[in-house]
């Protein structure tokens, strides 16, 4: 049977094995598994010699583990493996190494699969029926071999593999357990701290002192072992003269000293009172340490000593937050103990170096900030450590010689990871300047400053990276301050000289337009938009910025990177300066004018049989989706106040009208030759309409509730005309759809009243083929026509239409739920924003009572509680709003009541949930609403509605009557809790 077992291993293994051999041969590997006797056949298997082959082997340990998790064996059957198990431990470990064997030959994942199981076995066993487990194993240790060694080498490999696998199983705190197997866990280390450990530490120590030379595999996994068990085993048996001599002495062995590193931060890292903690990192006196250390050569080692260093500060800062104040002082001289070595490895020119002391950085200067907060000031040592820091931070912000912006594809990881660590270290950044803001400015100031005025002596030949550097931190300034930035100082309302920022903001304009690096180039323009109200003041700097946009520096540079984002910080720069714009509107309109010009390009790739090019993400790809902030600015610059009402409209027939030719001339063709429609036609329709809509974008809006009278309304109307009739052709596209939609929303603000005999036709075309996806979307646009155009009947029965449809699979469910959702939201939306007439009105009142039918269907569904919690809020609102008119005492009314006492006591109805609570709290409001408008009535019908012991059904009522609402709250959810329980 045995030679039957591994045979059917060797055949499922085997890629050339026969599909239905190989079949049969996995079918039998699984009876094996669930026959009563197969651990037994695959112990004999694993056990046998000569051996079988490993992976037969691996399979039969699979079987024996089975059954040991899931205890299904009975004493004696667990008694037998553990006998099995030590007979071949003592011939393959022990009997081994007496011959002279240095290791084992199994392979290395057979021996911890074995380790696995045997500590399976032992988790089983100890300490109830294998109190000597270790014992056991230490005696076998002690069985002299070769070279007159006191201990033998084969055993200790496994025993220390056995080890490690036991932290896995029952101390590693990141591993999920259930609650009896935490309890029995927490059994199993209260024995062994009782019995057990202190040998094995004595044990680790002789290993440590007897392999560091002769085996440093060995001491390398004895040293992983004392860093896992310090966490629970008591420290005086690690943390004395003798163990700790030996780790510090394994600081010096090449091979070793990483391993030695990690324990002793394991080491300081152990759960301990706060006192108790800062007296080991005293004894263990690492700062002296760390000092003799050979920080030369080893990347991995510098790195690791990085991470201990880590490891000593946030300890440390985490003692100082919480002892009292007259031991601060105290731990805080602890702390600059390691200052210089934060510092150091902060700077260091490896990154990983740098980000492992992160987290001591960010602790520092938490403990910084409250130091001043309590003290009133930093101390001159804190402030000239905190002056370094800065410098450290500004320097590792700048990028090093081997990596490249925008470089090749692969150099963009580097480049990733490098931006990824500038978002980290400003972050540090910012805190230094709200600890010491007069420290951080002098030297932002005089870094950026000073390399301005380099560039202004050498030109192009000062590197990319200081320049790039300097505008990086002049961008970084103003995120730090988070409030209202100042370029000047006055003084009796005159401007009398620059405030840091202004005088550096007034340099880069001066100086740093005409650098060719893109790096530079878009900094340049990010600073240009993050400040643009510098330019509100020194309006007179506004000329050569806009000549640096409009060319081939921004918005015609040959770098798409850049002339795409500078399209967007052009529009951003436009839009703060508008008022300013009156002189410029003439030039930047004919500078821009070629990149006005719609182009649909449809990739190649995107043509094919399985794509869809129409997409409404691939339509807004080739640089579209950044076209439309010009289009934008177009709007903003021609309906600018300052620009006169007639130039306004000259302007306004110079954009519009294109745009409405071609869009008619592609009409003629969809009318003429409908043939001729391709793919490309569509998505260049798309682009028009969506330009239409930019444009109007930037047009300020109509006064409410009036017809807008500036001459280019017209203009604007027949563009909503020209719409509607591609809508009209072409609403089986979704992306017409869209582009429609999308232009009307941003049209009806502009137009006010004068759109709204458009909107019928919009809508019912809109609605005529959309989909479920779509309509999600849709619900919040109606919701802003809603209180313009009373009539939302049609966009009602669309969501009736697929809300009754079954779903089809997973994904339309999901769809389902989210449409619920958006039609919840959608009617809650109108009535929060005092919206209701929309319901009430002539042409809708007949179906208000179907809407509120099917928002009492979802309140009654516990299976969606985030709809049910949305529906119940509609319910409260409507009773507010209607309670003493459309639903007084009515059948919806009495609905609405028996829900309320139906809903909670549901057996789905988790009262425990949070979102459910918040269910249970709308439900008491409206209770309380039914009350004031209805009261004896109310609560007559409550009687009759709600079969309640009478004693209990008037203590509730009699509370309802006399809480508030958020007390009665409190009481309904106490209330439910104790009735479902």
């Amino acid at each position: 049977m045995e030679e039957q077992i591994e045979q059917a291993v060797a055949i499922a293994l085997s890629p050339s094995s026969d599909h239905t051999l190989k079949s049969q041969a996995m079918n039998f590997c699984e009876q094996v598994k669930a026959s009563p006797d197969g651990w037994l056949l695959c112990l004999s298997l694993f056990v046998r010699f000569p051996k079988s082959a490993p992976e037969a082997r691996l399979f039969a340990l699979q079987v024996v583990d089975g059954v040991l998790k899931n205890g299904s064996l009975d004493t004696s059957q667990l008694l037998h493996i553990r006998t099995t198990l030590i007979e071949f431990v003592k011939r393959e470990y022990v009997l081994e190494g007496v011959n002279g064997v240095e290791f084992s030959s199994e392979p290395q994942y057979l021996k911890n699969k074995f380790s696995h199981t045997l500590t399976l076995l032992f988790v089983q066993l100890y300490p109830s029926l294998w109190p000597d487990f270790f014992d056991e194993f230490l005696a076998l240790l002690q069985i002299n071999h070769i070279n007159g060694s006191k201990t033998n080498v084969c055993t200790i490999d496994i025993f220390l593999r056995i080890l490690i696998s036991i932290d896995e199983e029952v101390v590693n705190l990141s591993v999920p357990r259930k609650k009896e197997d935490a309890q029995r866990n927490t059994s199993i280390k209260d024995f062994m701290r009782r019995n057990d450990v202190q040998k094995l530490a004595t044990v680790w120590y002789d290993i440590l002192k007897d392999y560091c030379t002769r085996n440093q595999d060995v001491a390398e996994m004895c040293l992983k072992i004392v860093g896992l068990y310090i966490s629970w085993i008591d420290i005086s048996l690690i943390v004395n003269e003798s163990f700790i001599t030996l780790i510090y002495q394994l600081l010096g062995e090449i091979r070793l000293r990483i391993a030695a590193c990690e324990c002793l931060a394991e080491i300081v890292c152990k759960g301990m009172k706060p006192l108790d903690k800062f007296e080991l990192i005293q004894v263990l006196n690492l700062a002296d340490v760390m000092r003799r250390l050979d920080l030369s050569d080893d990347i991995e080692f510098v790195e690791q000593v990085a991470r201990l260093t880590n490891v000593l500060g946030v300890e440390l800062c985490k003692i100082w937050e919480e002892v009292d104040s007259e031991t601060k002082p105290v731990v805080y001289v602890q702390i600059e103990l390691f200052l210089q070595f934060l510092l150091k490895f902060l700077a260091d020119e490896y990154d990983d170096t740098s980000c492992a002391v992160f987290p001591f950085v960010s602790a520092l200067q938490t403990v910084l900030k409250k130091q001043k907060n309590f003290s009133g000031a930093l101390t001159g040592s804190q402030r000239e450590f905190l002056d370094s820091l800065l410098k450290v931070v500004v320097l590792k912000m700048k990028y090093d010689d081997e990596t490249d912006w925008g470089g090749t594809d692969d150099g963009a990881e580097d480049a990733a990871e490098f931006l990824e660590m500038r978002k980290n270290l400003k972050s540090f950044f910012e805190a230094i300047y709200h600890i010491d803001t007069q420290l951080f400015t002098t030297y932002i100031r005089f870094a950026v400053v000073s390399t301005l005025d380099n560039y202004a002596k050498l030109g192009n030949a000062l590197d990319w990276r200081e320049l790039e550097l300097a505008l990086y931190l002049l961008h970084l300034y103003g995120e730090a301050i988070k409030g209202k930035v100042q370029f000047v100082e006055k003084h009796n309302n005159e401007i009398t000289a620059y405030t840091p920022l202004g005088e550096m903001m007034n340099q880069m304009i001066q100086y740093v337009s005409s650098y060719s690096h893109p790096a530079i180039t878009l900094n340049f323009f990010e600073n240009i938009s993050r400040y643009s109200q510098f330019f509100e003041i020194q309006p007179d700097c506004i000329p050569p910025v806009l000549e640096a946009f409009v060319d081939i520096r921004g918005l015609h540079n040959p770098n798409t990177t850049i002339r795409y984002r500078s399209w967007y910080l052009f529009h951003r720069f436009i839009k703060l300066l508008k008022l300013k714009m009156d002189k410029y509107v003439n030039t930047v309109l004919g500078s821009i004018q070629d990149l006005l010009m719609i182009q649909a390009v449809i990739e190649p790739s995107d043509m094919s049989a399985d794509s869809n090019p129409l997409t409404k993400d691939k339509a807004m790809e080739s640089g579209f989706s950044e076209q439309i902030f010009l289009f934008e600015t177009v709007g903003i610059l021609i309906t600018a106040d300052c620009i006169p009402p007639d130039n306004q409209m000259e302007f306004a027939k110079a954009v519009f009208n294109p745009l409405m030719e071609e869009i008619q001339r592609y009409i003629q063709i969809c009318t003429e030759s409908p043939e001729h429609i391709d793919p490309r036609s569509v998505l260049h329709l798309h682009h028009l309409i969506m330009a239409i809509g930019s444009i109007g974008k930037g047009f300020p809006e109509a006064p409410k509730g009036s017809h807008p009278t500036i001459p280019w309304v017209g203009i604007l109307k027949q563009s909503t005309e020209i719409v509607l009739a591609v809508l009209k052709i072409l609403n089986r596209y979704e992306i017409i759809r869209d582009a429609a939609r999308y232009t009307f929303a941003r049209l009806v603000s502009v137009l006010g009243t004068e759109i709204l005999p458009y909107l019928p036709l919009l809508i019912n075309e809109l609605l005529t083929e959309c989909g479920i996806s779509e309509l999600v979307d849709f619900l919040p646009f109606i919701g802003l026509l809603a209180h313009k155009f009373k009539l939302i009947i049609p966009l009602v029965d669309k969501v009736f239409h697929f809300l009754n449809q079954t779903p089809s699979g997973t994904d339309d469910a999901l769809l389902l739920i989210d449409l619920r959702k958006a039609y919840l939201n959608f009617i809650l939306g109108l009535l929060n924003n005092e919206m209701d007439a929309v319901f009430v009105s002539e042409l809708n009142q007949p179906r208000l009572e179907s809407i509120l039918q099917s928002v009492i269907h979802y309140a009654s569904d516990p299976s969606d509680i985030p709809s049910m919690k949305i529906a119940f809020s509609i319910l409260s609102k409507a009773l507010t709003l209607w309670g003493s008119q459309y639903l007084a005492m009515g059948a919806l009314y009495e609905h609405i009541l028996r829900i309320c006492f139906e809903v909670p006591f549901k057996p789905s109805f988790n009262v425990n949930d949070g979102q459910s609570l918040t269910v249970l709290n709308e439900i008491s409001k409206i209770l309380k609403i039914m009350l004031s408008q209805r009261g004896d009535d109310f609560l007559r019908n409550v009687w009759t509605i709600w079969l309640l012991q009478p004693d209990l059904l008037d203590d509730f009522l009699r509370t309802l009557q006399q809480l508030e609402l958020k007390a009665f709250q409190k009481y309904f959810q106490q209330f439910v809790k104790r009735s479902k329980s």
